[in-house]
């Protein structure tokens, strides 16, 4: 980013999730989201610099808010049960870049953005894996259960239900049902 007005940003980055959600990837480019914000292209190139860094900030951004919204999460709440009931919505939380993160074309187009996704996406599921084991090691979850176990499933939901849910709500609904038995199922 290359001008700090937070505002502008925010509207900025808002806008560029509406397009990416609408019409993926490839199916937009600056004119189209210079229009969106109602400014011209080479304001938004002072901003945002070009389509790749605008992405890699939304989506870099994006990961670390929700990060930092789990680790919040976690160690506010001493009541494990009451953690792992509010778990499936805070994973359901912010899923649009979980979504958009699923695409085949920011794997070929723009492999940078790629592997932070995947690094973010490794980041989040070692914070689940110790929240995993931790409660383990309090007995709130069943002996035969491995937090890779559970970060499998996890992980398997929701690409599943990414190449077969016909909506985003749908999505939502149906993984984050399958999360709260998940949940369920591996308690003692």
């Amino acid at each position: 980013m290359k001008i700090g007005d937070e505002n502008i940003e925010r509207i900025v980055f808002e806008r560029t999730k509406e397009l990416l959600i609408r019409y993926g990837i490839k199916g937009w480019n600056m004119d189209d989201l210079s229009s969106e914000c109602g400014m011209s292209k080479r304001t938004l190139y002072k901003i945002i610099g070009n389509k790749e860094d605008l992405l890699y900030k939304c989506y870099h951004d994006g990961f670390e808010q929700r990060l930092m919204t789990l680790r919040k999460l976690i160690k506010q709440n001493s009541n494990y049960n009451t953690l792992l009931d509010k778990l499936p919505e805070q994973i359901m939380a912010d899923i649009d870049e979980y979504i958009i993160s699923a695409s085949k074309s920011i794997k070929t187009e723009y492999p940078r953005i790629s592997q932070m996704i995947e690094d973010k996406i490794e980041e989040q599921r070692m914070i689940l894996a110790n929240l995993f084991d931790q409660l383990k090691a309090e007995g709130i979850l069943r002996d035969n259960v491995t937090a890779k176990i559970i970060n499998n499933f996890i992980n398997a939901l929701m690409s599943y239900n990414i190449l077969n849910c016909k909506d985003k709500t749908e999505f939502v609904t149906q993984t984050k049902d399958e999360l709260i038995f998940l949940f369920n199922v591996i308690r003692k």
